[in-house]
């Protein structure tokens, strides 16, 4: 059975950690949080200026945190990497609610033709846990992880009032309007929030009532039975131990106590929602004191909370660690480093595509600087029977790896192209290595297109769990 989220125990900026908390792990969140409020990139210089610590420790801090994957490197600058929506993952999983209502908040966002949203109470405020937004030149920029003040919010009132429906006639942003009632689990508690938004040019709040209320008290209804024990879907399978990052391959400047308090987080999932220090313990590979350590300094800063005096449960506080960031991303971004690095390789022009008809556009392009290169830009448009990428769009005959070869698409030029595949093996990209006839091997091509292709997948799928993610 669902438990009814309680709100986040927000931690006092002035209350000293506990004795036993972990330093390193404090400010290994701390940079995290700073990266997530600027967008995702910052400059090292300014992370230390900012959390005042020093610039090494920024350093041995970020160092860990790109040993882990969850950081990226690029000079002086810091960027959350797409691996870091493991945490993220870790717990919209154990809550179950986007797996379980998000394909309802789906459909009804579809039928009314307006943006939908499901919340939680994270502390005094809320953060959004699903969303589902309309393209429009006039758009809700809301994402999976962000969060609004309680009491300046629809959903928010929904937790604080109880009573639907919950108004925000602009609260949040003027021209901003939005209506939300509450979802209730077999308990008869309170577990999300579903919400409407719209904006004045297309609604009141009174004619968004009137248009959304059939529609989505129904869909409410539908929730509501997706929650009970008898169809809510079994949990995921059992998931062996967890290994700690660090026990093999340790880079020299990464901090130990860091990368191993990230297991912690980690090791929650739907079929272990809540557990106890010993099973937290022995899913991690940590010791128990270690562990230990880690959950005090998680609830120290309202990532963790204990119910029951003897188990743990994620809070929606962990979405604050790049979540929202990470959820605004493409595939074009996911893969730009990646395509970089394999140019870097290669010395060759490296594209992604999408099939747009019957031609392929080019979606991002990395082309080394040399005397004679392709050019190619993005948004470029191609006949698809021309090129290779085109043809693995196509679905066009392949080797047993999914590699095209093709001649073309002008005279003088070889393009050797694989696919990248969604969660669901589902052929969304094709890359591709495009040169001069008379340089490089197509066969090692492959391989390298092979390898790098694989790496911008598992990047898109943690990335997009339970967050779409555009080919484009």
């Amino acid at each position: 059975m669902l438990p009814v989220p309680s709100p986040s125990v927000t931690p006092s900026v002035t209350q000293p950690p506990p004795a036993e908390a972990v330093t390193p792990l404090i400010r290994g969140l701390d940079v995290l949080r700073r990266l997530t409020d600027a967008d995702g990139t910052l400059a090292l210089a300014e992370l230390a200026r900012s959390s005042g610590l020093a610039r090494s420790t920024v350093d041995r801090i970020c160092a860990t945190l790109a040993h882990l994957g969850h950081v990226r490197l690029d000079g002086r600058d810091a960027s959350l990497a797409p691996p870091l929506m493991a945490v993220a993952n870790a717990y919209l999983d154990s809550l179950r609610l986007p797996e379980l209502l998000g394909p309802l908040a789906d459909r009804l966002a579809d039928e009314l033709d307006e943006s939908v949203s499901l919340a939680v109470p994270d502390g005094p405020d809320i953060r959004f846990v699903h969303q589902v937004l309309r393209r429009r030149a006039l758009s809700i920029s809301f994402r999976v992880g962000d969060s609004l003040p309680g009491d300046g919010s629809a959903p928010g009132l929904v937790f604080r009032d109880g009573v639907p429906p919950a108004v925000d006639d602009q609260l949040v942003e003027p021209g901003l309007i939005a209506v939300a009632v509450p979802v209730r689990g077999p308990s008869g508690g309170v577990v999300c929030a579903v919400s409407v938004v719209s904006h004045t040019s297309r609604h009141g709040v009174d004619s968004l009532w009137r248009a959304v209320q059939g529609p989505l008290e129904a869909c409410v209804a539908q929730m509501e039975t997706a929650l009970t024990p008898n169809t809510a879907p079994p949990a995921i399978a059992e998931r062996g131990p967890g290994r700690s990052p660090v026990t093999e391959g340790r880079a020299p400047a990464t901090i130990q106590s860091l990368a191993r308090g990230f297991t912690v987080l980690t090791a929650f999932d739907a079929a272990h929602p809540a557990m106890t220090l010993a099973r937290i313990a022995e899913r991690t590979a940590l010791s128990r004191a270690t562990a230990r350590r880690a959950l005090i300094t998680y609830q120290h800063l309202g990532l963790v909370t204990q119910e029951d005096r003897t188990s743990y449960r994620l809070t929606p506080r962990v979405l604050s660690l790049g979540c929202a960031p990470l959820s605004r991303t493409s595939l074009p971004r996911i893969a730009a480093p990646h395509l970089a690095a394999l140019s870097e390789r290669a010395g060759e022009s490296v594209g992604l595509s999408v099939a747009d008809g019957d031609r392929v556009r080019c979606t991002a392009r990395v082309t080394p600087r040399r005397v004679m290169s392709v050019d190619i830009g993005v948004g470029s448009r191609l006949p698809a029977a021309t090129t290779a990428a085109g043809r693995v769009l196509d679905g066009a005959a392949a080797d047993g790896t999914g590699a095209v070869v093709v001649d073309g698409p002008e005279d003088g030029l070889r393009s050797v192209a694989v696919p990248v595949r969604d969660r669901d093996g589902r052929v969304v990209s094709a890359l591709d290595i495009t040169a001069h006839q008379g340089r490089g091997s197509a066969d090692a091509w492959t391989d390298e297109l092979l390898a790098t292709a694989a790496a911008i997948a598992a990047d898109l799928h943690v990335t997009s769990r339970f967050v779409p993610v555009p080919a484009h």
